[in-house]
């Protein structure tokens, strides 16, 4: 019994740890594109290898490492993804996630044309989510900063 419920907390506590990274230094408003777009400027290719347990944390990897490039660009079109195994992974995620991206420089990147739809216009906007907290029925009476 005590051993079922030791794996359960063990495999409760790996499940947890999908969703750990976080965007940074403003990686939140690179724009993902579906297509090669028309009228941006091409920087450069980039590729990353991360060993995560979810896709989209990948893809937020990614978006940071261009962040800290030089020239980071605003938008970028992901144009191969695969996984490969990890060999000798006892914890861990089994499998590590490999994307390889354009980053463009665009104009306007929230609209943006591309090849795929046509040349016509495409509004891609990041999704930014901002919390607004409301201190004046707390019992500090909204003094202090809540």
């Amino acid at each position: 019994m005590k051993k079922t419920i030791l794996f359960c907390m063990a495999l409760f506590g790996l499940a947890a740890c999908g969703g750990m990274i976080k965007n940074e230094n403003g990686s939140q408003y690179l724009t993902q594109l579906e297509a090669e777009p028309i009228g941006c400027t091409f920087l450069y290719k980039i590729e990353s290898e991360v060993s995560v347990y979810d896709a989209d944390d990948a893809r937020v990897y990614l978006e940071n490492r261009i962040v800290d490039q030089a020239r980071a660009g605003n938008a970028y079109w992901i144009t191969s993804q695969r996984t490969r195994p990890n060999e000798w992974v006892i914890f861990g995620p089994e499998r590590s996630f490999v994307l390889v991206a354009n980053v463009y420089d665009c104009p306007h990147p929230n609209n943006v044309r591309t090849a795929k739809d046509g040349g016509s216009s495409v509004t891609a906007t990041p999704v930014l989510v901002e919390h607004q907290i409301n201190c004046n029925g707390s019992m500090y009476g909204g003094v202090g900063g809540c």
